[in-house]
């Protein structure tokens, strides 16, 4: 059953108080305008809604505003009698005994106009329901939870922060900062790798990051490491997995946890005993980490925020992966939207996410085909799959990449691609003597890092057991010795 308009919850007195200090005085009148709209005046207050308005098109005509200059606005628009007259407008101004708590007036004024619109649109989905107006329960809850998220996203009214604010947190959060004379120093989320975690110091509060890279690369692989070393450093992970199932994700987990080949796991080869204890015993350990899988495969924007948020509400989340942007959809309700506007949709309500829930959320994405004609193979921000959207709203951006030879159709002379040839399977074999066989040398390159500084970082992709690796010192070493043999023969040539 409808609520009735007159019983709407409403505070006729707190809007008299805010509407006679805006006649008084300048700076409530700029906070008022700002912060309300004249819609949160009650429906019934005709009078208040009426002068409202009047004040706000004087404001917006730079005019002065005073009870004759919204007396004389009132008599223009034809809407002086509604009002009250100008008997009502200093009953209005001469009310108002302080300023110094119109701030909470004004709070009330919204509070009552986001609770009146919260039980209306409540009414209204009631009314579909009880009117078997419904084609799709989904659609249904998804649009209802949308409508209510609307009017609440409302009551966060931002402010101006000051300096002294700001410093003063500032100086407690330094007051309690370690010292330190390390570079791979972590204050956010740690990713596992000193390398990585001495260019970006971890992943942090607010921050969207966005791993990209071609297909077979590593991406899922890595975000599930980044995953991994989060929950084993207390960070609990939600895990939005649109290509795989959780089994299968877990699975990847326990192979390199264990050290057990991925295709000894599907294909059972070799599970004798011993290794079977070694499955059992990485199982209990992945157990105790907070990684939680959500694997609905092509699902809503509007249900993995929805999802996030409800975990966040249970759990202390520290991260958020999605793996991967490509596969969301945002379901604007137009079916002929452009991919790209959908994929800035995505990005943004991502970063958001991130801001909202004051944690880094993680999101995979695919790079286009130029990188591949590229040579070397080295990827640029523009190679982003459907969307510079990526690019600005991202706060890290790190994609994934494997050097490539020069092929013969580039012109190149014969001799630099032998020795180029020669001095990569030199780095193959020392690679292969430290990882194991089915071991690559990636570059995953930060090109962009808004709170830190960019890079490259060279990891191990131990692909056959599903996880990332720092090369020892000593590779590192050697593979630098390498690429300088490259170079030094390429000018001396």
């Amino acid at each position: 059953m409808a609520t009735k308009v007159k019983d709407l919850p409403h505070n006729t007195e707190a809007e008299k108080a805010v509407l006679g200090a805006m006649l008084r005085n300048k700076l409530v009148l700029s906070d008022a305008l700002g912060a309300l709209e004249v819609n949160d005046f009650f429906e019934e207050n005709e009078n208040h809604r009426a002068i409202f308005n009047a004040m706000f098109r004087l404001n917006q005509r730079n005019l002065p505003v005073d009870a004759q200059t919204v007396t004389d606005e009132l008599i223009n628009a034809k809407e002086l009698e509604v009002s009250g007259g100008p008997e009502y407008l200093l009953e209005l101004a001469d009310s108002v005994i302080t300023f110094s708590n119109i701030k909470s007036y004004i709070d009330i004024v919204k509070d009552h106009s986001i609770l009146r619109s919260f039980i209306v649109t409540m009414n209204d989905i009631e009314d579909k329901y009880h009117n078997k107006d419904i084609a799709n329960i989904s659609d249904f809850l998804r649009e209802s939870e949308r409508k209510l998220t609307a009017i609440t996203d409302k009551r966060r009214i931002a402010e101006f922060k000051k300096a002294k604010e700001v410093t003063d947190a500032l100086a407690v959060e330094f007051e309690n900062l370690k010292a330190t004379t390390s570079d791979d120093t972590v204050t956010g989320v740690p990713t596992g790798f000193p390398k990585m975690n001495m260019l970006t110091h971890g992943f942090h509060e607010n921050e969207f990051i966005v791993i990209a890279a071609r297909p077979g690369v590593g991406k899922t692989a890595l975000s599930l490491n980044l995953a991994l070393t989060a929950a084993q450093h207390g960070f609990p992970v939600a895990y939005f997995s649109l290509e795989m199932p959780a089994s299968m994700l877990f699975k990847r987990l326990v192979s390199g946890d264990a050290n057990v080949p991925f295709d000894d796991l599907i294909t059972g080869y070799g599970l004798n005993q011993n290794v079977r204890l070694k499955l059992q015993q990485s199982c209990a350990r992945l157990a105790t980490t907070k990684i939680y899988v959500d694997d609905t495969s092509g699902i809503k924007l509007l249900d993995l925020v929805a999802k996030a948020k409800k975990l966040a509400n249970k759990e202390a989340l520290g991260m958020i992966i999605v793996d991967y942007i490509g596969l969301v959809h945002a379901q604007s309700g137009n079916k002929n939207e452009n991919r790209q506007l959908e994929i800035q949709t995505i990005s943004q309500t991502l970063k958001n996410l991130a801001m909202e829930l004051h944690i880094p959320v993680i999101g995979v994405a695919q790079l286009n085909r130029n990188v591949e004609s590229r040579p070397g193979g080295e990827p640029m921000l523009s190679d982003l799959r459907e969307s510079g959207s990526l690019e600005q709203d991202a706060d890290v951006v790190m994609m994934i990449h494997e050097h490539k030879l020069t092929d013969e159709s580039s012109g190149k002379p014969n001799i630099f691609e032998k020795q180029d040839k020669a001095v990569n399977e030199a780095q193959q074999q020392i690679i292969k003597k430290e990882g194991g066989q089915d071991t690559k040398l990636v570059t995953v390159a930060i090109v962009k890092n808004r709170s830190g500084r960019t890079g490259n970082v060279e990891l191990l992709f131990r692909k056959n057991y599903c996880k990332f690796d720092s090369p020892s010192r000593e590779l590192d070493e050697q593979i630098t010795a390498l690429e300088k043999e490259r170079i030094n023969y390429f000018k001396e040539n």
